[in-house]
């Protein structure tokens, strides 16, 4: 497809940044755009070394707090103790439309000290799951046995990277008992993980 121009009437007021180009016959401006900074709240959260002995184990769960909407960014998964016997741990991101109870409270750290505290709360090992919906994502990370002297240790683990362009993210409803849980389908004796998960909370 050819370049093409739409003609713009010039008036007063505020200006606009341009770059005057050529295409064709006609003289254009191409405008100039500076992007701003991100605007949203942001916050990260982090937990471990959490055990994936336990087949099943919401190793973390996120739940949404009242309000807000959660929109879940980055999630990274990192082997932090080495497993009894070498083995690939399926890993699953999946939906929770109830909260666990009974585990290891996570509080979400904020990336801007001038924002208020995360609405969205988080916890580890819950011993009473909450209730599992779809998968939205799955791994299998090989876990490894023995640290090799020089070899190189392989972190993280599983990365899942939603922060695309045309793309929602996965995206918690406003309301505590919706949420998200990593999910070690596989027990791995011995292992331990830890995890980062980046977040934004929206009012929309």
């Amino acid at each position: 497809m050819p370049e093409s121009v739409v003609q713009v009437t010039e008036g007063s007021g505020k200006l606009l940044h341009t770059f005057q180009r050529v295409i064709g016959a006609n003289t254009v401006e191409d405008e100039v755009i500076l992007n701003g900074e991100p605007y949203l709240a942001s916050y990260v959260i982090t937990a471990g070394p959490v055990s994936a002995a336990t087949a099943n184990s919401h190793i973390l769960q996120i739940m949404a707090g009242a309000s807000l909407k959660v929109r879940i960014r980055r999630i990274e998964v990192h082997q932090s103790a080495v497993a009894t016997a070498a083995a690939v741990m399926l890993t699953s991101l999946t939906r929770l439309s109830t909260a666990g109870t009974g585990g290891t409270v996570i509080t979400p750290s904020i990336m801007d000290p001038a924002e208020a505290a995360s609405g969205a709360t988080a916890m580890t090992l819950p011993t009473v799951k909450g209730t599992e919906g779809v998968n939205v994502a799955l791994a299998a990370p090989y876990m490894i046995q023995t640290l090799g002297a020089s070899t190189p240790f392989a972190n993280p683990i599983v990365t899942w990277d939603f922060d695309r362009m045309r793309t929602k993210p996965p995206i918690i409803a406003a309301g505590v008992a919706n949420g998200f849980a990593i999910k070690n389908v596989t027990a791995i004796a011995a292992a331990t993980v830890t995890v980062m998960v980046w977040v934004d909370e929206t009012n929309f």
